[in-house]
């Protein structure tokens, strides 16, 4: 892996040190040992490995789909996997209140859950002197889909979410920085509604 990493950002007179802890954790706390170990013992399997060769413990793609837009035109869009995101999720309850005069506060009727709001920031990465051209304009078709995305995600899973409607997103440009582009989108959670027609 040193070696790529000299290659990919032509580091040959850097010194690389392992970012790994030297002990395993126990308890939030290292445990010195002399005994050699390997560093699955005292870490999470990663899910994937980035382009560098380093883990990667939580992840999101968008599963292949294809929708028809308003002009009629089919469009279709790969699966995208970013191994460099950052999530946040939120979520709201639907509370219907009533005021009754001569009480104080409020009656609480019907209490139900929101849609999850999801924010996601992330980067699409090229080669070190190239911009990632294709895989933006791949990922620009994927959020103009008129339709819920279905996303895989350990993070998102863990919370129900296994679909999102993009809100909105932005791309920004980044002083000195040109082989990747930084992306941040905002998104609803999804449910998928089965509709039962009863014999009249």
């Amino acid at each position: 892996m040193t070696e790529d990493l000299r290659r990919e950002f032509n580091l040959q007179n850097v010194t690389i040190i392992s970012a790994l802890p030297p002990y395993p954790i126990e308890n939030g706390k290292y445990i010195k040992t002399n005994a050699q170990f390997s560093p699955k013992e005292y870490i999470d399997n990663p899910v994937s490995y980035s382009s560098l060769g380093t883990p990667v413990f939580s992840n999101l793609q968008f599963l292949a789909d294809e929708y028809t837009d308003v002009y009629g035109k089919v469009t279709s869009f790969k699966d995208i996997t970013f191994n460099a995101v950052i999530m946040t999720v939120n979520q709201q309850k639907n509370i219907v209140t009533t005021q009754i005069q001569g009480r104080d506060g409020t009656v609480k009727e019907e209490i139900g859950m929101g849609d999850y709001t999801i924010t996601i920031n992330g980067i699409i990465t090229g080669k070190n002197g190239h911009y990632p051209i294709d895989e933006v304009r791949e990922f620009k078709k994927m959020l103009n889909a008129n339709k819920a995305l279905k996303v895989v995600s350990t993070y998102l899973q863990n919370l129900d979410v296994t679909n999102v409607v993009i809100k909105d997103y932005e791309f920004a440009q980044e002083m000195g920085g040109y082989s990747y582009q930084r992306f941040s989108i905002n998104a609803l959670s999804d449910s998928l509604q089965e509709i039962f027609l009863l014999n009249a």
